[in-house]
């Protein structure tokens, strides 16, 4: 029997990209939603991810998939850019950075637990600026479960997690996408 209780999901995609791009695989989310329904349902989850401006065609269609198929919660922010300056050469370069996602993450978390919203957060993230959200959260009486990729987890936040965490690179053979599917191709085929 599950003792998470009510469980929702919290998706950092901005934290999870930058962690696909190190180990060069892909998540299939319908597999990692089955994998993590194992210990108990997950009746919400909220995908929080940066988009270019204006969205590539690839990246909106997937965000339509995940609302429209898995009837996630998707909140999009615009992705900017800043420049960076080599001290030892004086070169400069444009950097593409997220802004507003760890917020937007931690003030829904806190939203739903402050009104007993979930029993069990699950935080798909290794970002360490979770921290305190998660502390808040475990100081309201609630559960926080990390899911992560090794290498990108913050220790300290692996530390608060409630139960212990979900090492993607542990499940990859239960999660990595082989193909994409033909509700995902038909997804990306149309323009709508």
């Amino acid at each position: 029997m599950s003792t998470r209780g009510r469980t929702i999901m919290y998706f950092d995609n901005s934290n999870i990209f930058q962690g696909l791009r190190d180990v060069n695989w892909r998540i299939d989310v319908k597999k990692l939603i089955t994998k993590l329904q194992k210990d108990g349902d997950i009746w919400q989850t909220h995908f929080f991810a940066a988009v270019t401006d204006p969205p590539r065609f690839s990246q909106s269609n997937f965000y339509k998939y995940l609302k429209q198929i898995l009837r996630w919660e998707i909140y999009l922010f615009p992705l900017g850019s800043k420049t960076l300056k080599c001290f030892e050469c004086g070169k400069t370069r444009r950097v593409w950075i997220e802004k507003g996602v760890d917020v937007a993450i931690a003030t829904k978390m806190l939203t739903h637990a402050i009104n007993k919203a979930f029993d069990t957060a699950i935080l798909v993230s290794g970002d360490k600026d979770y921290l305190e959200t998660v502390k808040t959260i475990k100081n309201l009486g609630l559960r926080v479960e990390i899911v992560s990729f090794r290498h990108s987890l913050s220790k300290d936040l692996a530390d608060e997690s409630s139960a212990p965490v979900i090492y993607l690179d542990d499940i990859k053979a239960d999660i990595i996408l082989e193909k994409v599917d033909t509700e995902t191709e038909k997804l990306m085929s149309t323009d709508s």
